[in-house]
């Protein structure tokens, strides 16, 4: 059994708004996305009385960063606090990152990759399996917490929420999570916090 997760989604990105695969790549907060974060944190606020047993943890990727150092400030919570995981980084789009996605629907690599999204690995990128297999590694080591607050990106939220629920792959490629949205995850069920 997994402890209580607070799952949240970076801010919207310049790249979010441009439609490019951003990847392991990185684009900067929209000021849009900087007030998601800091609403985000205010949704937080109204379901944990206390931060002292919460861990927070993020990607380390700069959007992420970004994301939870706003949180981290509108909350209070020193920032050395923050856990930096490599294996909750996003999805990793090899040689579509940068790219516009109108652009790259045409390729023959992406046709490749929607026929079998789950185990395709795009060149020099990640499959979804290979994906689950980091995740999986990560909510093992942490499933002694009592709860946690985890930034993170959309792809790599999907995966963990597919995990934590018992989805199937089909379910857990059909999740999405927008910006603004925070999730609790808790006794094998998701929900939105409002």
């Amino acid at each position: 059994m997994y402890p209580t997760i607070f799952l949240i989604r970076h801010g919207q990105t310049e790249w979010n708004v441009e439609r490019r695969f951003q990847g392991r790549l990185n684009s900067p907060l929209t000021k849009k996305g900087r007030l998601q974060a800091k609403e985000n944190a205010l949704k937080l606020k109204k379901y944990i009385d206390k931060f002292d047993n919460i861990k927070i943890f993020s990607s380390p990727l700069g959007r992420a960063k970004e994301t939870v150092e706003i949180i981290c400030n509108e909350l209070e919570i020193d920032k050395s606090n923050i856990i930096y995981d490599n294996r909750i980084m996003e999805f990793s789009y090899g040689i579509f990152e940068g790219q516009k996605v109108e652009d790259m629907l045409k390729t023959e690599e992406f046709q490749k990759r929607e026929a079998d999204k789950w185990n395709y690995q795009i060149e020099n990128g990640e499959s979804y399996r290979i994906v689950q297999k980091r995740v999986k590694d990560f909510l093992d080591e942490i499933k002694f917490e009592k709860g946690i607050i985890l930034v993170a990106h959309e792809m790599v939220n999907r995966t963990i929420r597919g995990l934590y629920c018992n989805y199937n792959i089909e379910e857990t490629l059909k999740l999405k999570q927008p910006n603004n949205v925070v999730l609790l995850l808790k006794n094998k069920e998701e929900k939105i916090l409002t």
